[in-house]
């Protein structure tokens, strides 16, 4: 037996010598990101939204003349947690301009000679693509930014279609 256990050693000693490790390949991971002094944060459901301008006749914004506006529409950006490091907020929404009128967002889905207008203000204060909104003053907690936005005819020639649009919105702090 003492043989039998001798070359079971061995034999053991032998497979382990033969039996390699499989290496692992090292590799590196990378984190990014920043730490921001953001006044304020936008609550969820504020980030992306939909605003749904509704069903408006082509007749009506062709008759009314170039400039004729649909009824508007409101929508909030509501900031949350705000300190009191940020008196005033501004808001710009980045997006295609209106080619006929540049103070409009470009449609797409088929609709022509109309654009979207953002605007404060019960409709007073138009906001251009690209450009700041009029400041909104803020207070300690939570602030709801209120806009509005509305169908806009560029021509008398409105034809029907889809008419929908893209603005992505930036929230700067003074």
């Amino acid at each position: 037996m003492n043989a039998l256990t001798t070359l079971k050693a061995a034999l053991a000693l032998a497979l382990g010598v033969t039996a390699q490790g499989v290496l692992a390949k090292d590799g590196t991971v990378n984190f990014s990101g920043s730490i921001i002094d953001a006044p304020c944060s936008i609550m969820g459901g504020d980030a992306n939204q939909t605003v749904d301008l509704g069903q408006i006749s082509n007749s009506v914004l062709a008759a009314g003349g170039v400039g004729t506006r649909s009824p508007l529409v409101d929508f909030t950006i509501k900031l949350t947690g705000c300190g009191v490091v940020a008196k005033t907020a501004r808001v710009t929404f980045a997006a295609t301009a209106d080619p006929a009128n540049a103070t409009l967002l470009a449609v797409t889905g088929g609709a022509t000679g109309v654009g979207i207008q953002i605007s404060t203000g019960g409709g007073r204060q138009v906001v251009n693509p690209g450009a700041a909104s009029q400041n909104f003053q803020l207070r300690q907690g939570d602030n709801e930014l209120q806009f509005q936005a509305a169908y806009v005819s560029t021509s008398t020639q409105v034809r029907p279609g889809a008419a929908n649009a893209m603005a992505q919105f930036t929230v700067s702090y003074q």
